[in-house]
């Protein structure tokens, strides 16, 4: 009896802003499925990424070839070189007990549907995860059959996983027959909640460098006022700051999170309304990023619009108060349950003195 995929095998695309945890989510969801490296492909496309490069391409060699005399002697060849669609398609073949995974970063940066090409009728599974219908390309054929003429289908043991940032969503669009043969799974941007994990709460309750501020407030306060503010663009979610956008080191560093954070925020999510978040815009990128790194008390006060800066100074003072409350509520429950044990000795058993 086949082994059985049938949750395994699909396509999958996960969506998000920028650092909300997509690679996280792939990692988690699927490579640790994958218990055998080689059987585990990880491409990222970009604009100058092809369908060659995807699948493979013809490309010239030296080879030992036997002459008129039978002296061997080294002549240029041309021999198809496979890409990573065809390595793990060759391998997923080859290790059909076993989940194969290929993982492909940053979707919509490359021209998906034309680096997909005729591959792309391959994506539509039966329910046992092979495709539902087959191509015919000799040289992928050659390399994974041994027979130029064998039709080509995803196996049920192969996923393809993907992630898409929705602010590249304008580098370049994906037609409607493309994204239906993705199972679209979408990651929130989440700060606050009790799925998050002891990893996430640590980083959302770092301060920024220098600042009492907490990372976690920052953002949403930010995504706040970029969805509030008429920054003259639709679609400002795609902007937000991502749970992850900026890393622990970005956090330790002022020189680091100003060219990074504050750098985004001025060439792209505030583009068209710096005003409404920086105090300064007369000088120039430069000069905010300077007064950030060089001020004396807490910089964010320095570079951010009073109303902006007000306002994570008292979402801090309310989580400080309902972390108190909650201490403090925690202590009480603590007191009265050692006070009825006081109360309620517990009764020696019969017989005992």
């Amino acid at each position: 009896m086949a082994d059985d995929f049938t949750f395994f095998a699909e396509n999958v695309l996960f969506y998000g802003v920028p650092g909300c945890g997509k690679s996280y989510s792939v990692e988690q969801r699927y490579e640790k499925q994958v218990t055998n490296k080689q059987c585990k492909v990880r491409v990222v496309f970009h604009p100058d990424y092809t369908y060659s490069d995807f699948v493979g391409q013809l490309m010239p060699v030296l080879e030992e070839v036997p002459n008129a005399q039978g002296e061997k002697e080294e002549k240029l060849q041309y021999k198809f070189l496979p890409g990573p669609f065809t390595r793990i398609l060759d391998v997923a073949y080859a290790n059909h007990h076993e989940k194969c995974l290929l993982i492909i970063e940053e979707l919509n940066r490359g021209n998906a549907p034309a680096i997909f090409g005729e591959i792309f009728q391959l994506l539509d599974r039966n329910d046992d995860g092979s495709s539902k219908y087959a191509i015919y390309n000799s040289d992928i054929a050659n390399e994974v059959h041994k027979d130029k003429l064998c039709p080509i289908k995803l196996p049920p043991n192969l996923t393809i996983v993907a992630t898409m940032n929705t602010s590249d969503q304008n580098v370049f669009t994906m037609d409607t027959a493309f994204q239906r043969r993705w199972q679209m799974k979408h990651i929130p941007n989440r700060f606050t909640g009790e799925s998050l994990d002891e990893k996430t709460i640590n980083h959302v309750a770092k301060h920024l460098p220098n600042s009492e501020i907490s990372w976690g407030v920052f953002a949403q306060t930010i995504n706040k006022k970029m969805h509030t503010a008429n920054l003259g663009f639709g679609g400002t979610e795609d902007k937000s700051l991502g749970v992850y956008f900026a890393t622990d080191n970005d956090l330790d560093d002022a020189e680091r999170f100003a060219e990074k954070v504050l750098k985004y925020l001025w060439d792209d999510a505030f583009k068209l309304g710096r005003k409404e978040l920086f105090n300064d815009c007369s000088q120039g990128l430069s000069a905010v990023i300077e007064a950030y790194e060089d001020a004396k008390g807490d910089p964010l006060k320095k570079v951010l619009v009073p109303e902006v800066y007000n306002e994570m100074q008292k979402k801090m003072a309310e989580m400080a108060a309902e972390q108190a409350k909650t201490a403090e509520e925690k202590t009480s429950e603590e007191e009265a349950a050692e006070s009825a044990a006081e109360d309620n000795p517990a009764q020696k058993p019969a017989g005992e003195e």
